[in-house]
């Protein structure tokens, strides 16, 4: 993998991790704002329990009047079923609050992975593209010395046998001295 191709890999990994993050923080807010109009609608409950609280109280006036007449139970039922209506009302807002939050914590929970995972690869496919970088620096090291060494020899064929031209001392051929044997044959054990 080249240079170009490293730096495009690090260049689409960082823009998922951004695209990820931007999505984290619109879950978020999404999140907030529906959290925020829960508890707006929460006001809004707790206002319309004052006025029902009022009303309740004008309706027990009433009852009080009413059982005077003689019809004292029927006020009560009237009370009652009111403040049962009304009690449903706030759990039934109650309830919908906790499952806001809780998804709320659950997003953010899976954001924080998300990210966590998207760190993890990136820093993984670094490494493995530095050892792949350094490997090929290292074979291409070996060539280079490869190629410097056999800048100081000459290499042919002497009587069809392959030789060296090398340093003195070693043997030669017997029509041009300057040129070493090399033995094909596999070594004495």
């Amino acid at each position: 993998m080249d240079t170009t191709r490293l730096d495009d890999f690090v260049a689409n990994a960082a823009l998922l991790a951004a695209h990820l993050t931007q999505q984290c923080e619109a879950a978020a807010a999404r999140q907030e704002a529906s959290a925020r109009d829960l508890g707006q609608a929460a006001a809004g409950a707790a206002e319309r329990l004052a006025e029902s609280e009022a009303t309740l109280r004008q309706t027990i006036d009433g009852a009080v009047r009413t059982s005077m007449a003689g019809e004292v139970d029927a006020a009560s039922r009237a009370v009652g079923e009111s403040a049962r209506q009304l009690q449903a009302a706030v759990l039934g807002f109650e309830h919908a609050q906790a499952r806001l939050d809780s998804r709320i914590r659950r997003l953010g929970g899976g954001a924080l992975v998300a990210l966590a995972l998207g760190a993890l690869a990136m820093l993984g496919s670094s490494g493995y593209l530095a050892r792949q970088s350094l490997q090929r620096a290292e074979r291409a090291n070996v060539r280079a010395e490869v190629l410097e060494a056999l800048e100081q020899v000459a290499i042919t064929s002497c009587d069809g046998a392959p030789c060296i031209k090398l340093e003195p001392g070693l043997r030669r051929w017997s029509r041009n001295d300057e040129y070493v044997l090399v033995d094909r044959a596999p070594p004495a054990p």
